[in-house]
Protein backbone atom coordinates (compact mmCIF):
# COMPACT_ATOMS: atom_id res chain seq x y z
CA UNK A 1 0.00 0.00 0.00
CA UNK A 2 1.15 3.18 -0.83
CA UNK A 3 2.14 5.82 2.17
CA UNK A 4 0.70 9.15 2.29
CA UNK A 5 3.64 11.47 0.95
CA UNK A 6 2.95 13.95 3.21
CA UNK A 7 3.03 11.57 6.74
CA UNK A 8 6.14 10.20 5.57
CA UNK A 9 7.46 14.08 5.86
CA UNK A 10 7.29 13.84 9.55
CA UNK A 11 8.99 10.82 9.74
CA UNK A 12 11.66 12.15 8.23
CA UNK A 13 14.68 13.90 10.40
CA UNK A 14 14.39 17.30 11.24
CA UNK A 15 17.45 18.09 9.06
CA UNK A 16 15.30 16.40 5.99
CA UNK A 17 12.37 17.62 6.74
CA UNK A 18 12.69 20.83 4.48
CA UNK A 19 14.38 19.54 1.54
CA UNK A 20 11.53 17.00 1.30
CA UNK A 21 8.53 18.99 1.68
CA UNK A 22 9.41 21.60 -0.82
CA UNK A 23 10.70 18.75 -3.36
CA UNK A 24 6.68 17.46 -2.74
CA UNK A 25 5.35 20.61 -3.36
CA UNK A 26 7.79 21.10 -6.69
CA UNK A 27 6.53 17.25 -7.87
CA UNK A 28 2.73 18.26 -6.98
CA UNK A 29 3.11 21.81 -8.89
CA UNK A 30 4.92 19.50 -12.09
CA UNK A 31 1.82 17.34 -12.03
CA UNK A 32 -0.83 20.54 -12.25
CA UNK A 33 -2.05 20.17 -8.60
CA UNK A 34 -1.18 24.04 -7.81
CA UNK A 35 -3.42 23.84 -4.61
CA UNK A 36 -1.80 20.49 -3.09
CA UNK A 37 1.60 22.26 -3.90
CA UNK A 38 1.01 25.73 -1.79
CA UNK A 39 -0.73 23.30 1.02
CA UNK A 40 2.39 21.29 1.17
CA UNK A 41 4.83 24.19 0.77
CA UNK A 42 2.68 25.77 3.85
CA UNK A 43 3.59 22.74 6.19
CA UNK A 44 5.55 24.16 9.29
CA UNK A 45 8.86 22.37 10.26
CA UNK A 46 8.22 20.42 13.13
CA UNK A 47 10.00 21.83 16.66
CA UNK A 48 12.03 19.10 18.34
CA UNK A 49 9.53 18.34 20.83
CA UNK A 50 6.82 17.65 18.29
CA UNK A 51 9.79 15.85 15.90
CA UNK A 52 10.41 13.56 19.20
CA UNK A 53 6.68 12.67 19.68
CA UNK A 54 5.86 11.74 15.85
CA UNK A 55 9.26 9.62 16.20
CA UNK A 56 7.58 7.57 18.94
CA UNK A 57 4.43 6.82 17.09
CA UNK A 58 6.32 5.17 14.74
CA UNK A 59 9.23 3.54 16.91
CA UNK A 60 6.89 2.66 20.37
CA UNK A 61 3.04 2.35 18.18
CA UNK A 62 2.32 0.10 21.37
CA UNK A 63 3.63 2.19 23.71
CA UNK A 64 1.39 5.13 22.57
CA UNK A 65 -1.68 2.94 21.85
CA UNK A 66 -1.31 1.80 25.93
CA UNK A 67 -1.25 5.88 27.04
CA UNK A 68 -4.02 6.60 24.86
CA UNK A 69 -5.75 4.03 26.10
CA UNK A 70 -4.81 4.52 29.53
CA UNK A 71 -6.10 8.06 29.25
CA UNK A 72 -9.70 7.00 28.59
CA UNK A 73 -9.57 4.37 31.61
CA UNK A 74 -8.47 7.89 34.00
CA UNK A 75 -11.52 10.28 32.26
CA UNK A 76 -13.80 7.54 32.85
CA UNK A 77 -12.97 7.21 36.64
CA UNK A 78 -12.72 10.87 37.44
CA UNK A 79 -15.70 10.94 35.58
CA UNK A 80 -17.51 8.40 38.39
CA UNK A 81 -15.46 9.70 40.66
CA UNK A 82 -13.85 6.57 41.30
CA UNK A 83 -10.83 7.04 44.15
CA UNK A 84 -9.37 4.14 44.12
CA UNK A 85 -8.76 3.31 40.25
CA UNK A 86 -7.70 6.99 40.01
CA UNK A 87 -5.11 6.12 42.82
CA UNK A 88 -4.01 2.96 40.55
CA UNK A 89 -4.31 4.94 36.95
CA UNK A 90 -2.55 7.94 37.93
CA UNK A 91 1.19 6.31 38.97
CA UNK A 92 0.93 4.22 35.54
CA UNK A 93 0.12 7.73 34.04
CA UNK A 94 3.32 9.16 34.75
CA UNK A 95 5.31 6.01 34.63
CA UNK A 96 4.18 5.51 30.60
CA UNK A 97 5.04 9.50 30.01
CA UNK A 98 8.59 9.13 31.82
CA UNK A 99 9.18 5.66 29.77
CA UNK A 100 8.41 7.03 26.53
CA UNK A 101 10.18 9.96 27.25
CA UNK A 102 13.50 7.52 27.90
CA UNK A 103 12.58 5.99 24.84
CA UNK A 104 12.65 8.95 22.68
CA UNK A 105 16.02 10.02 24.51
CA UNK A 106 17.46 6.85 23.93
CA UNK A 107 16.47 7.32 20.14
CA UNK A 108 17.88 10.38 19.73
CA UNK A 109 21.44 9.08 21.20
CA UNK A 110 21.24 6.45 18.62
CA UNK A 111 21.36 9.79 16.01
CA UNK A 112 24.03 11.11 17.86
CA UNK A 113 21.73 13.67 19.27
CA UNK A 114 21.10 14.89 22.61
CA UNK A 115 17.88 16.80 24.19
CA UNK A 116 17.84 19.43 26.31
CA UNK A 117 15.94 19.02 29.74
CA UNK A 118 13.14 21.87 28.60
CA UNK A 119 12.86 19.74 25.43
CA UNK A 120 12.17 16.74 27.00
CA UNK A 121 9.73 18.79 29.21
CA UNK A 122 7.50 20.06 26.57
CA UNK A 123 7.86 16.41 24.89
CA UNK A 124 6.20 14.88 28.21
CA UNK A 125 3.63 17.36 28.19
CA UNK A 126 2.26 16.58 24.73
CA UNK A 127 1.96 13.04 26.21
CA UNK A 128 0.61 14.39 28.81
CA UNK A 129 -1.51 16.15 27.39
CA UNK A 130 -2.83 13.07 24.73
CA UNK A 131 -3.20 10.99 28.40
CA UNK A 132 -5.96 14.12 29.75
CA UNK A 133 -7.52 15.52 26.39
CA UNK A 134 -8.88 12.74 23.73
CA UNK A 135 -8.27 15.55 20.86
CA UNK A 136 -4.53 15.92 21.94
CA UNK A 137 -4.36 12.09 21.91
CA UNK A 138 -5.85 11.88 18.53
CA UNK A 139 -3.43 14.79 17.17
CA UNK A 140 -0.55 12.80 18.41
CA UNK A 141 -1.70 9.21 17.57
CA UNK A 142 -2.11 11.20 13.51
CA UNK A 143 2.36 11.35 13.83
CA UNK A 144 2.52 14.67 11.89
CA UNK A 145 2.31 17.01 15.16
CA UNK A 146 4.56 20.72 14.01
CA UNK A 147 4.08 21.80 17.80
CA UNK A 148 4.21 20.68 21.29
CA UNK A 149 1.05 19.91 23.27
CA UNK A 150 0.18 21.01 26.34
CA UNK A 151 -3.13 20.28 28.96
CA UNK A 152 -3.87 20.74 32.34
CA UNK A 153 -3.72 17.48 34.95
CA UNK A 154 -6.67 15.63 36.36
CA UNK A 155 -5.65 17.33 39.32
CA UNK A 156 -3.27 17.27 42.74
CA UNK A 157 -0.71 14.52 42.87
CA UNK A 158 1.94 13.67 45.47
CA UNK A 159 5.34 13.09 45.35
CA UNK A 160 4.91 9.47 44.43
CA UNK A 161 2.15 10.29 41.35
CA UNK A 162 -0.96 9.21 43.72
CA UNK A 163 -3.83 11.76 43.79
CA UNK A 164 -3.16 13.64 46.93
CA UNK A 165 -6.28 14.03 49.59
CA UNK A 166 -7.63 17.43 49.51
CA UNK A 167 -7.34 17.74 53.50
CA UNK A 168 -10.12 20.35 55.06
CA UNK A 169 -9.33 23.25 56.60
CA UNK A 170 -10.71 22.38 60.07
CA UNK A 171 -10.31 25.48 62.47
CA UNK A 172 -8.19 24.95 65.88
CA UNK A 173 -10.48 24.68 68.97
CA UNK A 174 -10.72 27.90 70.79
CA UNK A 175 -8.67 28.28 73.64
CA UNK A 176 -10.84 26.63 76.68
CA UNK A 177 -12.19 29.52 79.23
CA UNK A 178 -10.12 30.19 82.24
CA UNK A 179 -10.70 27.59 85.19
CA UNK A 180 -13.02 29.14 87.44
CA UNK A 181 -11.54 29.98 90.75
CA UNK A 182 -12.71 27.73 93.84
CA UNK A 183 -13.70 31.04 95.74
CA UNK A 184 -16.51 32.14 92.66
CA UNK A 185 -19.69 31.18 92.86
CA UNK A 186 -21.20 28.28 90.53
CA UNK A 187 -22.96 30.06 87.55
CA UNK A 188 -26.79 28.70 87.24
CA UNK A 189 -27.92 26.15 84.31
CA UNK A 190 -29.98 29.09 82.25
CA UNK A 191 -26.59 31.31 82.45
CA UNK A 192 -24.53 28.34 81.31
CA UNK A 193 -26.66 27.63 78.25
CA UNK A 194 -26.44 31.24 77.03
CA UNK A 195 -22.72 31.39 77.69
CA UNK A 196 -22.34 27.91 75.55
CA UNK A 197 -24.57 29.71 72.80
CA UNK A 198 -22.33 32.53 72.96
CA UNK A 199 -19.17 30.78 72.27
CA UNK A 200 -20.79 28.63 69.56
CA UNK A 201 -21.74 32.39 67.96
CA UNK A 202 -18.13 33.30 68.35
CA UNK A 203 -16.42 29.95 66.96
CA UNK A 204 -19.26 30.02 63.91
CA UNK A 205 -17.89 33.85 63.23
CA UNK A 206 -14.27 32.56 63.97
CA UNK A 207 -15.19 29.86 61.09
CA UNK A 208 -16.64 32.50 58.77
CA UNK A 209 -13.67 34.59 58.90
CA UNK A 210 -11.45 31.85 58.77
CA UNK A 211 -13.06 30.72 55.37
CA UNK A 212 -13.09 34.14 53.91
CA UNK A 213 -9.41 34.42 54.40
CA UNK A 214 -8.90 31.11 52.77
CA UNK A 215 -10.64 31.91 50.07
CA UNK A 216 -9.15 35.27 49.48
CA UNK A 217 -5.97 34.11 49.70
CA UNK A 218 -6.85 31.51 47.16
CA UNK A 219 -8.30 33.89 44.75
CA UNK A 220 -4.40 35.63 45.06
CA UNK A 221 -2.75 32.43 44.75
CA UNK A 222 -4.72 31.47 41.68
CA UNK A 223 -4.63 34.94 40.27
CA UNK A 224 -0.79 34.05 40.89
CA UNK A 225 -0.62 30.65 39.22
CA UNK A 226 -2.65 32.42 36.27
CA UNK A 227 -0.17 35.50 35.57
CA UNK A 228 2.37 32.08 36.18
CA UNK A 229 0.95 30.07 33.17
CA UNK A 230 0.31 33.23 31.10
CA UNK A 231 4.17 33.93 31.13
CA UNK A 232 4.95 30.33 30.94
CA UNK A 233 2.50 29.83 28.19
CA UNK A 234 3.72 32.74 25.99
CA UNK A 235 7.07 32.02 26.21
CA UNK A 236 6.12 28.57 25.05
CA UNK A 237 4.60 30.37 22.17
CA UNK A 238 7.43 32.58 21.56
CA UNK A 239 10.11 29.31 21.71
CA UNK A 240 8.04 27.56 19.52
CA UNK A 241 7.55 30.50 16.57
CA UNK A 242 11.33 31.14 17.12
CA UNK A 243 12.43 27.58 16.53
CA UNK A 244 9.27 28.22 13.32
CA UNK A 245 11.25 30.74 12.19
CA UNK A 246 14.60 29.22 12.07
CA UNK A 247 12.87 26.45 10.03
CA UNK A 248 11.61 28.96 8.06
CA UNK A 249 15.30 30.98 7.30
CA UNK A 250 16.95 27.43 6.86
CA UNK A 251 14.35 27.07 3.91
CA UNK A 252 15.33 30.42 2.84
CA UNK A 253 18.96 29.22 2.92
CA UNK A 254 18.43 26.71 1.07
CA UNK A 255 16.90 28.19 -1.81
CA UNK A 256 19.80 30.43 -1.74
CA UNK A 257 22.38 27.94 -1.53
CA UNK A 258 20.82 26.28 -4.10
CA UNK A 259 20.69 29.44 -6.25
CA UNK A 260 24.53 30.40 -5.78
CA UNK A 261 25.33 26.84 -6.81
CA UNK A 262 23.05 27.14 -9.89
CA UNK A 263 24.71 30.81 -10.35
CA UNK A 264 28.19 29.52 -10.14
CA UNK A 265 27.82 27.16 -12.78
CA UNK A 266 26.58 29.47 -14.74
CA UNK A 267 29.22 31.86 -14.33
CA UNK A 268 31.46 28.61 -14.99
CA UNK A 269 30.21 27.93 -18.14
CA UNK A 270 30.03 31.61 -18.79
CA UNK A 271 33.95 32.03 -18.35
CA UNK A 272 34.64 28.39 -20.23
CA UNK A 273 32.81 30.08 -23.09
CA UNK A 274 34.93 33.29 -22.82
CA UNK A 275 38.41 31.56 -22.92
CA UNK A 276 36.67 29.80 -26.41
CA UNK A 277 35.95 32.90 -27.80
CA UNK A 278 39.49 34.18 -27.17
CA UNK A 279 40.94 31.58 -28.84
CA UNK A 280 38.97 31.81 -31.60
CA UNK A 281 39.91 35.44 -31.43
CA UNK A 282 43.18 34.77 -31.62
CA UNK A 283 42.79 32.48 -34.38
CA UNK A 284 40.71 34.76 -36.57
CA UNK A 285 43.14 37.72 -35.97
CA UNK A 286 45.81 35.72 -36.64
CA UNK A 287 44.47 34.54 -40.46
CA UNK A 288 43.53 37.94 -40.79
CA UNK A 289 47.30 38.90 -40.68
CA UNK A 290 48.29 36.62 -43.18
CA UNK A 291 45.29 37.48 -45.62
CA UNK A 292 46.38 41.11 -45.26
CA UNK A 293 49.93 39.86 -45.60
CA UNK A 294 48.85 38.05 -48.90
CA UNK A 295 47.27 40.87 -50.37
CA UNK A 296 50.09 43.43 -49.76
CA UNK A 297 52.16 41.24 -51.60
CA UNK A 298 49.73 40.67 -54.65
CA UNK A 299 49.45 44.23 -54.63
CA UNK A 300 53.25 45.30 -55.00
CA UNK A 301 53.12 42.80 -57.89
CA UNK A 302 50.69 44.44 -59.63
CA UNK A 303 52.19 47.32 -59.31
CA UNK A 304 55.46 46.03 -60.39
CA UNK A 305 53.48 44.81 -63.57
CA UNK A 306 52.36 48.29 -64.13
CA UNK A 307 55.39 49.94 -64.46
Amino acid sequence: MELDPVLELYGLLPEQFTAARNQLAQTLRDAGDTRGSDSVRSLRKPTIAAWLANRLVRTAPEQIAELTELGEDLREAHRLGDRTRLKLLTPRRHELVDRLVEVAQENAAHDGRSITTSTAERLAATLDAAVVDPNAAQMLRSGRLSSGLRHVGFGVVDETGAPAPVPRLVPDRPTPAATVKASRPKTSPKKKIAAAKTRRLTQDELLRRQHAELQERLREVEADYEAAENERTAAESELDANEHHIADMQTAIERLANELEQARRELRQAQSRTRKLERELTRAARGAAAARRRRDAQQQRIEAFNE
